[in-house]
């Protein structure tokens, strides 16, 4: 008994000693708060486990240990330093970041449990289908399905209806009022005498299942030239294909690559009102994103729309987009009267955070046409129901 209190005193001395010393030590630098805490601990060998250290310092007061520690943690992390920069035209965010950092990939959520209910449906019905390419595609006359008014003034159903929301993004209360995003007048100001429309790809690169290698005529940019080909012979449209590649040796910039040659494209074509960037989307291998129209099979394809605007950083105002509100109404349109004259052959509006350089014209459209499991020509039959509902938007059939 008696050695034990001869140890228990003796422990006591040196926890004791091992306090005073820490303590002069800590109060004694110059150092910063942090600095500090860091040389006490390794130097002494102090396990940090008592509160009081949370009020150590006067700039502690009015927050607790746990907040700072977290605070601290997270603004040392490498791509939190990065994303929090002042971004400007220059330095714009790259690709794989807002696609696979900041931002979750495009199917995520929602968008996979939809893909996989399509894949399966898809290929229990579309055994046995045809699908040459010389088929008579005959549009639409009548709708299909159509939603009430009741149902699209309510906010909720319209979003829970028509997009899927990326969770690093947000969208804001109005920006869906279906007053609003019908009200965007999208006719075309501008007759075909002069160019009407630009079509272009950021990832020139994108190809299909069964593309040729080296052939840009069965990749997406194939796919672009005949969507603007019946644009301009079925529907009378004047069409620019801008044929510029941004991501051939990677898709880190091709946002930023393209941006000036896209610039000098509406320079010198000042009269343009539409801009597409067209784009063939990344899914599951084992994924679908086809649809039966006129016995012929159609990629499925997916309207989608940057808000400059993410739950982290807030607004993007060195990312400014002026056209944000102009550029969700114009894809609704596009949406609504997919989904009552073609059902089916659309998948939800996906909502990010970031630009994709939607802020050149109020009219821009960024469109995921089928994915890597589709082929060309799926691809190319989709270009004829998506031409029309082009068309129906602009010429402002769709709101009468």
């Amino acid at each position: 008994m008696k050695k034990r209190l001869i140890l228990a005193a003796a422990f006591a001395i040196l926890v004791f000693n091992l306090v005073v010393k820490v303590r002069a030590d800590f109060y004694s630098s110059d150092l910063g708060i942090s600095q500090r805490l860091f040389r006490a601990s390794v130097d002494k060998g102090l396990v940090l486990c008592n509160s009081f250290l949370a009020f150590a310092d006067s700039e502690w007061e009015k927050s607790s240990l746990g907040k700072k520690v977290w605070n601290g943690t997270w603004e040392m992390l490498p791509v939190v330093t990065f994303a929090e920069r002042d971004f400007g035209e220059e330095t714009y965010l790259s690709e794989y970041l807002q696609q696979n950092g900041l931002e979750v990939t495009p199917l995520e959520a929602a968008v996979l449990a939809e893909n996989e209910a399509v894949s399966k449906t898809a290929n229990e019905t579309l055994n046995g289908t045809e699908t040459d390419s010389t088929f008579e595609f005959i549009p639409a006359a009548a709708p299909q399905a159509v939603y009430s008014r009741q149902q699209l003034q309510d906010e909720g159903f319209v979003k829970g209806t028509f997009y899927s929301e990326d969770p690093t993004t947000m969208i804001r209360a109005g920006q869906l009022d279906f007053n609003t995003l019908m009200g965007f007048d999208a006719t075309l100001k501008q007759d075909n005498t002069m160019p009407q429309i630009l079509i272009y790809h950021t990832h020139s690169q994108e190809t299909y299942i069964d593309s040729m290698p080296n052939d840009e005529n069965t990749s997406i940019m194939g796919v672009g030239e005949h969507l603007s080909n019946i644009l301009r012979t079925k529907y009378g449209y004047n069409v620019i294909h801008h044929m510029g590649k941004y991501d051939v040796d990677g898709r880190d910039y091709a946002y930023s690559n393209a941006m000036s040659d896209i610039e000098n494209v509406l320079a010198q074509n000042p009269s343009v009102e539409v801009i597409i960037d067209l784009h063939r989307d990344e899914t599951n291998a084992d994924t679908r994103l086809v649809t039966n129209i006129q016995n012929k099979t159609m990629a499925k394809f997916m309207f989608f729309n940057g808000l400059s605007y993410t739950r982290e950083l807030g607004e993007l105002t060195s990312l400014p987009n002026p056209y944000v509100q102009d550029n969700l109404s114009f894809a609704f349109q596009m949406q609504l009267f997919a989904e009552e004259y073609y059902p089916g052959l659309t998948r939800r509006i996906y909502l990010k955070g970031y630009r994709y350089n939607m802020h050149y014209r109020p009219k821009t459209l960024l469109i995921e046409l089928g994915s890597q499991t589709n082929t060309v020509e799926e691809a190319m039959n989709s270009c004829e129901p998506l031409a029309h509902i082009i068309s129906e938007v602009l010429n402002g059939t769709n709101r009468q």
